[in-house]
């Protein structure tokens, strides 16, 4: 858990993501749809410059949807579904 800004939450949950991603065999550049959830509306622009530097040009689809507050000292989620290329499996 990271009690800390929001940019700096955005970015310790989208690095490991990234890394779960390509560990599966894919990329930031084949994901299909991101879902984030975060706890403050006012939160939505910070979160999306961050978000904006690991997605490509043309970002999947993506919702944002703003949650109650949950146990825990972190204020974002972020989970997606990612393609896989068959031939490289």
């Amino acid at each position: 858990m990271l009690d800390a800004p929001i940019e700096l939450q955005a970015q310790r949950v989208l690095e490991p993501l990234k890394l779960c991603i390509e560990t599966a065999g894919s990329s930031l550049d084949q994901v299909l749809k991101c879902n984030v959830y975060f706890t403050s509306v006012e939160a939505f622009p910070a979160v999306n410059a961050i978000y904006a530097r690991f997605v490509r040009a043309m970002p999947p689809a993506r919702i944002f949807v703003n949650v109650p507050a949950w146990p825990g000292r972190f204020d974002i989620e972020i989970d997606c579904v990612a393609a896989i290329d068959s031939s490289r499996a």
